[in-house]
């Protein structure tokens, strides 16, 4: 099952279109967290909002995971050991109020079992081999705190 999770914050249309076709295209099983977007998937189940409890649920659930660039995913997708896609959000679409996540894209897309996608293209690309992603390898909390430092020397 591919999870798909937005935030809470600001709704993601185009991530949520874009997946919602391709997987209505490779007959494959997904879930989305939408927020309060104006898309509705055709070929995807979706709720609204999730508490943390069932987001924890679904990503322990999923073969793949795609979010916003948001640490959060990366972090709780590492845990799980499910490889993670994550694209930013677009200022210039309206999308956010500013292009902090295009520049983490650069430093994201270093991290084992994250793979990054600026476009929908790069987004489809990823989908079309996502079997072949390697899986994150953080699951304790030496590895946890590899990935905070790494971060943290990024900033």
């Amino acid at each position: 099952m591919i999870f798909v999770a937005v935030g809470t914050q600001f709704p993601f249309d185009r991530l949520i279109k874009a997946v919602d076709e391709w997987v209505g295209e490779h007959n494959e099983t997904a879930f989305a967290q939408i927020a309060d977007g104006k898309y509705i998937p055709e070929h995807m189940q979706w709720e609204r909002f999730i508490d943390s409890e069932v987001y924890n649920q679904k990503v322990e659930q999923a073969s793949l995971v795609i979010a916003h660039a948001g640490m959060g995913n990366i972090i709780t997708a590492s845990e799980k050991e499910v490889p993670i896609i994550v694209m930013n959000r677009q200022y210039k679409l309206g999308e956010h109020r500013n292009d902090h996540q295009a520049d983490g894209l650069k430093w994201m897309g270093k991290l084992t079992g994250v793979y990054t996608a600026p476009t929908n293209e790069a987004l489809v690309a990823l989908l079309d081999q996502y079997h072949t992603l390697v899986k994150p390898k953080f699951s304790d909390n030496n590895r946890r705190n590899e990935l905070i430092q790494f971060i943290q020397s990024q900033l």
